[in-house]
């Protein structure tokens, strides 16, 4: 019998070769993992190009490539498939009121998930950056609001991902900031790498990578 919650998610993301690596999101009986082994790479930090300094997530452990998921979900009878999943929010995309009311709701939840569990720990923007495995922009907020101390960024780092909301306008309250910026600062939260966390921040930023001037 099927089991309908067993599906593969995204454990992290390599900046450098891999990309998305995917495993299981739960432990399965090790007759069934056998059969699926032969797709499957125990990865080590040593895999790594840089070890893993490019890489957001858990990499270590056993994963597989995008490309080899649909061979994993056939073996194991996965219904809840990564194409599916897709397809689901491509279908939304496509229809402009199901496209905005599927941001709008992502960004509900990103914003709960960050401003709920997220730790603030002093950060400095630049540093943020250069640790950066992918820095996304939401509708060129940051790059076009920064000079005027406003944009939100998600970044991705080694230690987690990361919501910066832009906090030095004119009338900013600056004791906020936990994140230094050239400008005057920003409010950072930070919450582990997680497969819904990555999929809600693709939806909302439509995975517009930052494209403004260097943040370092």
């Amino acid at each position: 019998m099927a089991d309908k919650d067993l599906k593969l998610e995204t454990k992290c993301y390599d900046a450098n070769e891999y990309g998305y690596l995917y495993g299981l999101n739960k432990r399965i009986p090790d007759e069934e993992f056998e059969k699926v082994k032969p797709y499957m790479r125990d990865f080590r930090r040593k895999d790594f190009l840089d070890g893993i300094i490019k890489v957001t997530g858990r990499p270590e452990g056993y994963r597989c490539l995008e490309e080899d998921v649909p061979k994993v979900e056939e073996i194991l009878g996965i219904e809840n498939t990564l194409e599916k999943r897709q397809k689901k929010i491509e279908e939304a995309f496509k229809d402009p009121i199901k496209k905005v009311n599927l941001k709008d709701q992502s960004y509900e939840w990103l914003n709960t998930l960050f401003k709920n569990g997220g730790t603030r720990p002093k950060q400095n923007l630049s540093r943020l950056a250069i640790h950066s495995t992918k820095i996304y922009d939401p509708e060129d907020s940051f790059k076009i609001g920064n000079k005027n101390g406003e944009g939100t960024l998600f970044i991705y780092t080694p230690h987690g991902m990361w919501y910066i909301i832009n906090n030095c306008g004119e009338y900013s309250d600056l004791s906020l900031n936990n994140v230094e910026t050239p400008n005057g600062g920003a409010i950072g939260y930070r919450l582990m790498y997680d497969d819904t966390l990555d999929t809600l921040i693709r939806i909302y930023t439509e995975e517009n990578e930052y494209s403004g001037e260097k943040l370092y």
